[in-house]
């Protein structure tokens, strides 16, 4: 393992015990990492909204005694990441005055979210989506909550996973029965979490609730600090950077249906047919319009 991956690892193990004020920092330090390769302490803090000194005491507590040594280790790291991170962060923001802002913006928009698709398939994330599917198929049911703006990626792989598996669970509290969904659920079966901050009570609470009953947690969120990433089995990070004042849900929403297409794949004939008897059935519904 790396010294970057170290300090990464550090920050993530040791972030309950920091204070709040250093849990700021570690979080912004998480989620931006390049940041800390090409920015001043100084600047990375006021990002943060903390004062360097809050960014010197958390280097202190994780062993690293200068910024230099720090930043050095996140240059080593941003070394081996698509050339359009660091790109992206050099660039600056287009005046009011623009004569083209529109489709300046719109450009923007498009690298922004190409940006957030190529961080959810690095070869980490890969090998942690391939670690989630072999969960998956080792679950007696495989409950799945995302509530707000992360119900639609929840609702689609749930969708999807039902037409060839018959064990999956949407956990949507319609009618005042989200607790009620989430009865049963054990040591044998799995919860995929999603959620991006500001996080969702009751996605905290589902998670919060699995983990009493023993039950294994991937969490698919925007940060390894996140409230329902905590002792997950598996951490699927994926940024949620936007230009608009809302967050992007693109990367999860991608990822979801990335572990459908890798469980068919996996599923062999078993899920083929499956998949044949779902059509038929929606067939006999007259489910769809036919030109």
């Amino acid at each position: 393992m790396g010294v970057q991956t170290d300090l990464r690892e550090k920050l993530i193990s040791d972030y309950a015990k920091l204070s709040p004020q250093m849990q700021k920092a570690a979080r912004y330090i998480l989620d931006h990492p390049s940041d800390v390769a090409l920015r001043s302490m100084r600047a990375v803090a006021r990002s943060a909204n903390v004062p360097p000194s809050t960014v010197t005491r958390l280097m202190s507590a994780i062993g690293v005694e200068t910024w230099q040594e720090f930043r050095d280790h996140y240059q080593n790291r941003l070394l081996d990441q698509p050339a359009s991170y660091a790109q992206r962060a050099r660039e600056t923001q287009r005046t009011e005055n623009d004569a083209n802002r529109d489709e300046h913006l719109l450009e923007s928009i498009c690298r922004t979210e190409i940006d957030n698709l190529s961080a959810a398939f690095t070869p980490e994330m890969v090998s942690s989506m391939i670690e989630t599917c072999e969960a998956i198929e080792n679950a007696r049911q495989v409950f799945i909550v995302g509530r707000g703006a992360a119900y639609p990626a929840a609702f689609q792989f749930a969708y999807a996973y039902r037409l060839f598996c018959d064990n999956g669970v949407l956990v949507d509290g319609h009618s005042g029965t989200f607790g009620d969904e989430l009865r049963g659920i054990g040591r044998r079966d799995l919860l995929i979490a999603l959620g991006a901050k500001p996080y969702i009570r009751d996605t905290v609470r589902a998670v919060e609730f699995a983990r009493s009953q023993h039950c294994p947690v991937i969490a698919v969120t925007d940060s390894d600090v996140s409230p329902i990433a905590t002792d997950a089995l598996c951490k699927l990070v994926v940024r949620d950077t936007s230009q608009s004042f809302f967050q992007s849900f693109t990367a999860s929403l991608s990822m979801m249906q990335a572990l459908v297409a890798l469980l068919v794949a996996r599923g062999g004939h078993k899920a083929l047919q499956r998949i044949a008897a779902a059509e038929e059935q929606l067939a006999r519904f007259d489910t769809y319009l036919e030109e």
